[in-house]
């Protein structure tokens, strides 16, 4: 009686997890395949729980037929569990077995020849047929391949929780196939039948276990299990109350309160279903962006790195080059000195080129230097106080007369009388003004160029204003902040620019606590640049 109570229950529970299981995610293959494991655990349950009432031969040929399809099932669900990317080949070999043995169990003679007498669970006293023993290797191959997938699944998983799972699986596997083989193969070898029943009840072991997994590690969702739980006991109660209404009146009010109960009831749980779902995509989502932030942090590690490789490579290079190139410049001036004796006027003209060429050369290394340390943030400047501006800009406008009247171009100065007095390292200054004033000359091909000082609410404000090619409304706003780039037309006028004086002087100007900026009406009508700077003395 009691055998009876377990094994209805087994069927119950098999049947309920079966369906739990396939209405939570009816896409999922391994779903599906556990869904129908438990269907056919169910059967098989059944079946055995029929001997024990009809002891008759069709009932002892079911138990084998449907346990090899629960064999196989099983089989084929930790293939899914162990292999997403699995090919249904391989499951229509495993079920091609299964049908065959399903189908023989039912001939006479391919489980037993003749029967003395049948026991619960598929146990039976008589002569053996002979397929009973093909059907055993079958079954016991299946029981190995079941626990290999296992066992195979635990050692690729790489997270502890993943291993937990598979760990309680296989408790649960090796207690159900354990009692199988005792109950159903071993003890009947000794003319044991008593216990043969149980070998359906050892699938409640496995159901222990992976509802224990579903619970710990959500192998199915709990949650929705729990609402699906309560909705179905809940319809069961209000079936069971609506069937035993004694009245008429209590029919109508109970079949009223049961649809709506089933509505409402459907509706909850898919509600719970999609709240779920909409979780369970927020974390995966969670996750691919915390793993998007690894690489992107990883990333910039590297680039990092590499920018620092990079740095340095440029400041060793640097410095290896103008080393030379100053040796080279001194040299020259040695030869036009006349200390290595007389040179031909022809010779002293090359030599010149050679030096105005070198000095070109040693400027333009000394702006990538200084470009390369101001993007590491190296200190370039050197401040002082009490420098007088007007000076450096009479010298400026002096050095450059000559530039401009050979291009057949104005320059005029204008300064305010007095003195302006500001704290900077005169000569960077000085070199950042140049830049800009000789961009200005460089690209101006008729009138000229001013450049101007004026004092504005404690500082000092210098324009450079010229009537050359402009600059595009496009090109204004990076002016100053990308190196080795120039316009179309500034290549044509002057082929030999480098691109990077603007960027530099931006760098001096703002070290000095500055601002320098460029207005233009566009191309073909001039541009004017502004440096402000603040001035600690002012004397008019």
């Amino acid at each position: 009686m009691i055998i009876d109570i377990i094994l209805s229950l087994a069927v119950f529970l098999n049947l309920l997890l079966g369906y739990l299981s396939i209405i939570q995610d009816r896409k999922s293959w391994q779903n599906r395949f556990f869904s129908l494991l438990c269907l056919f655990s169910a059967f098989w349950t059944f079946t055995n729980f029929m001997t024990g009432i009809y002891a008759t031969p069709f009932w002892l040929k079911s138990t084998y037929s449907f346990g090899s399809l629960v064999a196989s099932t099983g089989l084929v669900w930790t293939l899914f569990l162990t292999d997403k990317s699995l090919k249904l080949k391989k499951v229509a070999i495993v079920y091609a077995f299964a049908l065959f043995f399903f189908v023989a169990s039912f001939f006479d003679g391919f489980i037993a020849k003749n029967y003395e007498a049948i026991y619960p669970g598929g146990a039976f006293a008589g002569e053996p047929g002979g397929g009973l023993i093909i059907y055993a290797v079958f079954f016991s191959i299946n029981g190995i391949l079941i626990l290999y997938n296992l066992f195979s699944g635990y050692s690729a998983s790489t997270s502890g929780e993943e291993k937990n799972k598979f760990k309680f699986i296989i408790y649960g596997a090796f207690g159900t196939l354990g009692v199988t083989f005792l109950t159903s193969l071993f003890l009947p070898l000794f003319s044991i039948y008593q216990f043969s029943g149980v070998d359906s009840i050892g699938v409640l072991i496995l159901l222990v276990c992976i509802s224990y997994t579903i619970i710990k590690y959500h192998l199915l969702n709990i949650k929705v299990i729990t609402t699906e739980i309560f909705i179905f006991v809940l319809w069961i109660l209000l079936i069971a109350r609506t069937v035993l209404s004694e009245k008429y009146q209590d029919f109508i009010i109970n079949g009223g309160l049961l649809v709506t109960v089933v509505i409402v009831g459907i509706l909850l749980i898919r509600s719970v279903i999609r709240e779920v779902n909409q979780r369970e995509k927020m974390e995966k989502m969670a996750e691919q962006i915390k793993k998007a932030y690894e690489v992107e942090k990883k990333a910039n590690e590297e680039l990092e790195a590499l920018g620092a490789v990079k740095n340095q490579f440029l400041m060793t290079i640097q410095h290896h080059l103008r080393t030379p190139l100053t040796s080279m410049r001194g040299y020259a001036d040695l030869l036009l000195a006349g200390s290595y004796g007389k040179a031909p006027k022809k010779i002293n003209e090359v030599i010149v080129k050679f030096e105005a060429s070198t000095t070109s050369m040693i400027k333009m290394v000394n702006d990538f230097l200084d470009i390369t340390q101001f993007q590491l943030g190296k200190k370039t400047i050197a401040l002082k106080d009490g420098v007088s501006l007007y000076p450096i800009l009479e010298e400026i406008s002096k050095d450059s007369e000559l530039q401009a009247t050979n291009k057949g171009i104005y320059l005029k100065l204008e300064i305010p009388e007095g003195e302006c007095l500001i704290k900077a390292d005169e000569s960077k200054l000085k070199a950042a003004i140049v830049n800009i004033l000789d961009n200005s000359v460089k690209y101006t091909k008729e009138g000229g160029v001013l450049l101007r000082a004026i004092i504005k609410n404690e500082k000092v404000l210098i324009t450079i204003k010229d009537t050359g090619m402009g600059i595009s409304k496009e090109r204004l706003p990076k002016l100053f902040s990308s190196t080795f780039e120039r316009g179309e037309d500034a290549k044509k006028a002057f082929s030999e620019g480098r691109g990077i004086g603007l960027y530099l002087s931006r760098q001096v100007v703002e070290a000095h606590g500055g601002k320098i900026w460029a207005e233009s009406e566009g191309e073909g009508k001039g541009s004017t640049f502004f440096i402000e700077l603040p001035c600690d003395i002012i004397k008019q």
